[in-house]
């Protein structure tokens, strides 16, 4: 299996007058969920889909809670979650209070099987 990219052509913001440049845009193709997963688990073991199931829920679960509550989970060599986000300026410290947050945002970090996985990705034109 390889990643697909498509063609897109982008302007340079800075430079309107500019001719246009062509760049690969990498795109999604198909999905795998939890059920995907936990049937894969299955095949190649001796625990039931619904077991699985049952444990993968039960640790996402827990994998957004703990997210929610400011831990980084780190998921083996697999990847690293942590909550980040942007904030109101001030002028002063003593102004910065938990409404200054503006946004919030997962943070995902690709542990060194995916990054390995990704390094030896094959890609192929999309048409």
């Amino acid at each position: 299996m390889a990643i697909t990219f498509t063609v897109v052509q982008r302007k340079n913001p800075q430079k309107p007058t500019a001719a246009p440049k062509y760049y690969a845009n990498i795109v999604g193709e198909g999905k795998t969920t939890l059920a995907d997963l936990a049937k894969h688990a299955a095949a190649t073991s001796t625990v039931s889909k619904a077991d699985i199931l049952a444990v993968l829920e039960s640790t996402f679960t827990q994998i957004a809670e703990d997210v929610a509550d400011g831990k980084i989970v780190y998921v083996g060599e697999y990847f690293t979650l942590q909550a980040g986000g942007s904030s109101a300026p001030a002028d002063s410290p003593q102004e910065v209070t938990a409404a200054s947050i503006r946004s919030v945002r997962t943070i995902f970090r690709p542990g060194k099987m995916i990054r390995d996985a990704l390094k030896v990705a094959e890609f192929h034109k999309k048409g």
